[in-house]
């Protein structure tokens, strides 16, 4: 009999430890926008006065604290836990001015005839990628300068 309950414990306690580890490492829940950091409320009414914020998640992903913030014109906003943005896609309106770094702009003023718009920006490792009108996606290292055109499309 104790060699069952042992058994039925140990069985419990493993399902209960698989659960755990499957779930407990995401979580994403709906917030209201005045519980947002401070940085990311006034990076929106920065760039983005007169629109509403239609959505607000607070996400956990394995210890890490993020934010996605989706707009009344559909723009969708990524912040990390500091409220600073990294990821910014405006769908079929350019990103505003002041939020794309100057050398980049600078850039795409000589590499694409006649200039071209930025439609989403994304901090990543070692940079950014942004995505240009004609669907291009290039990639800038963290100083602005153009290192290549994204090939994984």
């Amino acid at each position: 009999m104790k060699t069952l309950l042992k058994k039925t414990v140990f069985a419990l306690t493993a399902l209960v430890a698989v659960s755990l580890t499957v779930t407990g490492c995401e979580d994403e829940h709906k917030i209201k926008a005045e519980k947002l950091p401070e940085a990311t409320r006034t990076f929106i009414s920065q760039y983005f006065s007169g629109l509403d914020i239609v959505t607000a998640y607070k996400d956990r992903d394995d210890g890490l604290i993020s934010y996605d913030v989706r707009l009344s014109d559909g723009t969708e906003i990524d912040f990390d836990e500091a409220g600073t943005w990294t990821s910014v896609d405006c769908n079929l309106s350019p990103v505003p001015d002041g939020i794309v770094p100057e050398p980049i702009l600078t850039h795409l003023g000589t590499y694409v005839e006649g200039g071209t718009q930025v439609f989403k920006i994304e901090r990543i490792l070692g940079g950014y990628e942004v995505k240009i009108a004609d669907g291009r996606e290039l990639i800038y290292g963290s100083d602005g300068t153009f290192v290549r055109v994204d090939s994984d499309r």
